[in-house]
This record gives C-alpha cells, sequence and structure tokens, in this order.
C-alpha cells in the first residue's frame, strides 16, 4: 500500500527541489531599473541623497524589519530610498527577503536555498544555512519556477546592496493563501528567538492599486494603522473585508508575527503614491516602514515545553531496553562499515522485533542540528533490513547535505523513530497531538509529519494539520470539506505512533 520514501528534516518530512547553486538572472533590469551598473549607481546615489536626513536604527537593536515597495524605480525607488536609508553602513548577521508569488499561482512559500540572485551591482549570495534552516522545518519548498518570473525580491535587492552590500540573504517567494505569511512569522520567531546577532528582515509589498488618489490614501492609511499596532490579523481581516490592500500580504504578515513577538517600536517613514509620474488619475501606494528591537527573548527548552505522550520522546540510558540499544548499534555499526569503505556489514540481531516489518526513519545529528534524516512510512523488509537500508540513506543520500564522512561519525547522534501501522482517519478529533503522527495524501501532493514535531513546535491540532498541508504543497486548510470541519472528500488522511529513541537525550 505505501511504498513512499521521506525525506525528514529534523523529523519532518519535506518537499526539495533541486536548485544546484543556479544564479537567477536579473531578468528586471533594464525594465524597472538601469541594468548598467554605473547608471545603476548614479541613480541609488540620487535617491538615497534626496531621502534626506532618516534617523538611522540603533545600533543595539538586533532585530530590525523594513517594508519597502518594488515597483518600477521611478515611482517607488524615493520612497525604498527612506526605508533602506535607515541601516545604511549597517552589519546584519543574517538577512531575510520576503517577497511574494504574483504569477505563478503557487499555494507554497518557495525559497532559494543556494546560488545567488543576479543584480547589476553583483550577485547576492543566498544565506544555504539559514535557508536549509526553513526547508528542514517544513514551512517551505525550494522551486525555482515560484521565483523564474517574479519581481518582488529582486527588485529590493538594488537597495539592499547599496545600503549594506553584498550580504548573504534568505530569499522567500510566499504564495498561496493570506495564512502563509503568519506560519512563516511563527518559523521565524522560533528560529530568530534567542540570536545574539543582527537580524533584518525586509518585507516587499506595494499597497492600494488603481484607485483615485484620495481612495488611495484612505485605503493604505487604514493598513498601516495594523502596521503600526503590530496586528498581522488585524492586517488580513482588513484586506479580506476590502477596508485595505496590498500586493505582499503576505511577506508584512510575516515579518509583523516576529516583530510583535519582539515587541518592537514602528516608523512610519512615508507613505506615498505614484501619482508624481504616473501621469493616471489612478496611483498605486507605496509606503517605507522601519521596525527596531533588542531581540527576541530565547525559545523555550524543551524542559520547559509541555509533552503529552512520552512515547514520542528520545529515551534516556536508563529507559531503553536491549531493543533500543541494540538497534542503534546496528545503526552505528553499518555506518562505520560503510563510510569506512568496508561495505553493508551483516548483521546479527537477536530481538525478535527486527523479524517484523515496519516503517522507520533513521536521524543523524551534530551537536543538535539535522545532518541527515531519511525514512520510510511502511517497511518493505524486516526492521533489520530497514534500519540499514534508513541509516545508509541518511549518510550518503539526502540531497540537502552532502554524503556523511567518516571523520564526523565521532560527533553524529544518531535516533531511530520506528512507525506503527498507519490508521485511516474519518473525524479530525480522532487526531491527538502528542501521540499521533500525519500523512495525507490529495491531488496533487502528499505529505508526513512524525509525531514528535507538533510538540517540539507547540502546535495545536489545527496548525499540526495546516502543516501537513503546507508539507504536501498545498495551502493550509487544503484537508477540510466545504463546512470547514470535516474531512475534504477528496482527501485521505492516516494516523500513526512512533517510538522514538537515541543516543543522546535531546
Amino acid at each position: 500500500m505505501f511504498r513512499d520514501v521521506f525525506l525528514a528534516a529534523g523529523m519532518v518530512a519535506v518537499s526539495v527541489c533541486a536548485v544546484s547553486a543556479q544564479v537567477r538572472p536579473a531578468t528586471m533590469a533594464d525594465l524597472f531599473y538601469p541594468g548598467d551598473p554605473a547608471k545603476l549607481e548614479t541613480l541609488l546615489d540620487g535617491l538615497f541623497r534626496n531621502a534626506g536626513d532618516i534617523a538611522p536604527v540603533a545600533t543595539e537593536s538586533r532585530l530590525v524589519g523594513l517594508i519597502t515597495p518594488h515597483a518600477g524605480y521611478q515611482y517607488s525607488g524615493q520612497t525604498a530610498a527612506k526605508a533602506f536609508k535607515a541601516i545604511t553602513g549597517q552589519r546584519f548577521d543574517r538577512v531575510y527577503v520576503l517577497g511574494l508569488d504574483h504569477r505563478s499561482g503557487r499555494p507554497t512559500i518557495s525559497v532559494w536555498p543556494e546560488g545567488a540572485f543576479d543584480t547589476p551591482l553583483g550577485p547576492v549570495p543566498a544565506d544555504a544555512s539559514a535557508s536549509l534552516e526553513l526547508l528542514d522545518a517544513g514551512v517551505c519548498v525550494a522551486d525555482p519556477e515560484q521565483h523564474a518570473e517574479e519581481h518582488s525580491i529582486e527588485v529590493v535587492l538594488p537597495f539592499l546592496i547599496k545600503a549594506i552590500g553584498l550580504r548573504p540573504s534568505v530569499f522567500l517567494s510566499i504564495g498561496g493563501p493570506s495564512g502563509n505569511g503568519v506560519l512563516l512569522g511563527r518559523e521565524l520567531v522560533k528560529k530568530l528567538s534567542g540570536c545574539t546577532g543582527r537580524m533584518l528582515l525586509v518585507a516587499s509589498t506595494d499597497w492600494s492599486h488603481y484607485h483615485d488618489a484620495t481612495e488611495a490614501a484612505k485605503l493604505d492609511a487604514r493598513g498601516l494603522e495594523s502596521v503600526k499596532a503590530l496586528d498581522p490579523d488585524g492586517l488580513r481581516e482588513a484586506c479580506e473585508a476590502g477596508a485595505t490592500e496590498l500586493c505582499g500580504l503576505n511577506g508584512v504578515t510575516a515579518l509583523l508575527t516576529v516583530m510583535k513577538e519582539a515587541s518592537a517600536t514602528v516608523r512610519v517613514i512615508e507613505r506615498t503614491d505614484s501619482s508624481g509620474e504616473a501621469g493616471s488619475e489612478k496611483v498605486v501606494g507605496y509606503a517605507a516602514v522601519v521596525f527596531e528591537a533588542p531581540g527576541l527573548p530565547p525559545a523555550k527548552t524543551q524542559a520547559e515545553t509541555t509533552k503529552t505522550d512520552s512515547q514520542t520522546r528520545s529515551k534516556p540510558e536508563d529507559q531503553m531496553t536491549e531493543f533500543h540499544k541494540e538497534a542503534l548499534e546496528a545503526v552505528r555499526t553499518t555506518l562505520e562499515s560503510v563510510l569506512n569503505g568496508k561495505g553493508r556489514p551483516a548483521l546479527t540481531l537477536k530481538d525478535p522485533r527486527f523479524a517484523e516489518k515496519c516503517g522507520v526513519f533513521v536521524t543523524l545529528k551534530i551537536d543538535g542540528e539535522l545532518r541527515g534524516c531519511i525514512g520510510l512510512i511502511e517497511g518493505r523488509a524486516p526492521l533489520s533490513q530497514g534500519i540499514q537500508d534508513m541509516a545508509i540513506a541518511a549518510a550518503t543520500e539526502d540531497p540537502r547535505f552532502p554524503a556523511v564522512e567518516a571523520d564526523e561519525l565521532a560527533k553524529i547522534d544518531i535516533e531511530i523513530s520506528v512507525l506503527s501501522p498507519m490508521i485511516p482517519v474519518t473525524r479530525l478529533d480522532e487526531i491527538q497531538v502528542g501521540r499521533d503522527g500525519l500523512l495525507l495524501r490529495k491531488y496533487p501532493g502528499s505529505g508526513l509529519l512524525l509525531p514528535q514535531v507538533p510538540t517540539e513546535y507547540g502546535w495545536d491540532r489545527d496548525t499540526f494539520l495546516n502543516h501537513l498541508c503546507l508539507k504536501a504543497g498545498l495551502p493550509p486548510g487544503s484537508h477540510l470539506g466545504p463546512d470547514g470541519k470535516s474531512l475534504a472528500a477528496d482527501a485521505k488522511l492516516w494516523r500513526f505512533t512512533a517510538e522514538v529513541f537515541g543516543e543522546k537525550e535531546e
């Protein structure tokens, strides 16, 4: 029935598209801004000079955010320069550029995980480490087609380069429903909590589209009220009610979710529109907004977080059975043999459970960071073979990482998850967070989340199911039928449990 091999990201199955260090070309050069480097430099110099006196963000602010427009520079360039002037000459350790998806219609959040975004001023490298963290968390896919014709990231990059130089950045094209922004924002809160470096988040958006100037100002003012109040839900509701408009809603709500958690201060530097250049009675609104905060407090440790079912957690040494110890030793023996070029070892395992056929995941970590994880959701062969197969695959076949080297073995921590059989779900209230993992299949995708994931991230059942939809490449809520409460007729959902044990208690 089930024959899927799943990649797992810290025990989360993810969708990964090989972008193989691609450089995305500067497709908007000579359309939205000059393609000639000298002309672009001259234009940017003038825009930053004419921006006037913009108070810089405090150097002790470790969390900084910008909202900036992405229209042609003759329309919105001056407003963008005012936002970026607030950070000119400052250093940031991590940069996220939150764009949108104007064209592809995909329901996903796509990250460009390696390579670069090209510009006439030079390529801006992708921050591969930070990008893979988001892939590992299961909130993103890596889909180059979602970025191919999208301009909202590219158009802001020359301003970013002018302000802070060619800093590695995380490039996110946020498609799908308005809830995707908040989901991403919650994940960014987890990633940035307790960070000691300086973090910059840039949300790219234009505001009201093609109204007269008076109506545009009214619409934009309503949206900026929610921005100043750090209210992502209020902004979404205002958009849905037609009280405000912005094309980059998801990027802005992601930014607001982070800044709300940090209790950031907000400065609306400018709100304007295209009337000065467009020569039309219908205008597009633009805004420059700056956020700053001391940072995010450290996330709660696992000891501080309530766990609802100890069966899904790694077991310390004094709670391990002989089966657990034998399985972990089998994985380590296999890795030592294979990675030292001696081939797959023949194992003699005593516990009768190794003769059973069941799903299994093998996770490899170094200092708590994922180094590889692949699993089967249903056994094709006895467990003794399955754990060897998945151990080798996790070490050598996970496409997100180079193959594990023999000299890394001393630092590797091994964790094994043995899965129960799949149980079809007919009612959503059957699902118990902390006990159940879930597998969803709905055309055109499928996704799996292991039982420990929602407890690690503090999700309730609805959030768990929405992330499962994202894992399947579907919009949040795709599992629901027309009534918004029951399972959709074309969705297939299974639950399962997992017995998780490892060499190192997390």
